[in-house]
């Protein structure tokens, strides 16, 4: 079901319903509207045309509920949803309501870079294209303490670890399966939860989601300027890590204490 809101570009061509607030954010919506200060909310609904949809609705209307609004209309800015545009308004269409990114857990076209995912994290990376469970990926709000690598220093850890977006999990698999790592920064990323996401979901990021991480660092915030660690393997005793003050990525030994920031998938 649609709900059909009306913005008049001026406060004399309409009267204000009591539904909704002059300006800022639609009561009832999750989605900031694109009405400015000196502008006004008003509803229609089920109309046929787009001069009909710039009419009042009437209390009975209103008392009936909305009803699906069926007519073809143009693209417009409004999120690719379109509108009408008639005379001096502007009708655009809305999901009723529409799906925050924590409600949503993954579901297509919920979720920006910026917004709270179902785990309480910021989203650092958004493909709607990928199948549930990696179109999304959020960032924990804060840096674990630092630590080495891996408490096994001098072999290398038996798999393949990835480098690509969406290796990560896998890779952190790899490093405390079987007690290959018993300590180090895989098992503090594993041991890291929320109310809505429990230890064991989240996991240490390869090296390109931590390349994401630092593209977006100023959407996540709270990152340091120093090294943080990835998941992904280099050699036996060294793995690949990046500096958050300029970006460089480098592998380096895997006793050395580097920042641990947290990720999942969604």
């Amino acid at each position: 079901m649609r709900v059909l809101l009306v913005v008049a570009l001026t406060l004399a061509l309409l009267p204000m319903l009591s539904t909704f607030a002059p300006g800022g954010q639609v009561a009832g919506f999750t989605t900031a509207s694109p009405a400015a200060a000196d502008q006004i909310w008003y509803q229609s609904v089920g109309r046929a045309s787009a001069t009909a949809a710039c009419e009042k609705s009437t209390t009975t209307e209103l008392a009936a509920g909305w009803t699906d609004w069926a007519p073809s209309w143009d693209t417009w800015v409004n999120g690719g949803n379109g509108g009408f545009v008639c005379n001096r308004h502007i009708t655009w269409a809305y999901d009723t309501p529409p799906v925050s990114c924590a409600a949503g857990a993954g579901a297509a076209n919920t979720c920006v870079l910026g917004a709270t995912g179902p785990g309480g994290g910021i989203v650092f990376y958004v493909d709607d294209s990928a199948a549930t469970g990696s179109r999304y990926m959020e960032a924990a709000t804060a840096d674990l303490t630092a630590i080495a690598w891996c408490s096994i220093t001098g072999t290398a850890i038996t798999g393949t670890f990835g480098t690509a977006i969406g290796t990560g999990n896998a890779n952190t698999n790899l490093m405390v399966a079987g007690g290959a790592c018993t300590s180090g920064a895989a098992n503090s990323a594993r041991a890291y939860g929320t109310a809505t996401a429990p230890a064991g979901s989240w996991f240490l990021p390869n090296l390109a989601e931590l390349n994401q991480l630092y593209v977006q660092r100023t959407v996540v915030g709270g990152f340091a300027a120093g090294p943080y660690w990835s998941s992904s393997q280099y050699a036996a005793g060294t793995a690949w890590g990046q500096f958050f003050g300029n970006g460089y990525q480098n592998n380096g030994s895997k006793v050395t204490t580097l920042n641990v920031r947290p990720v999942r998938a969604f």
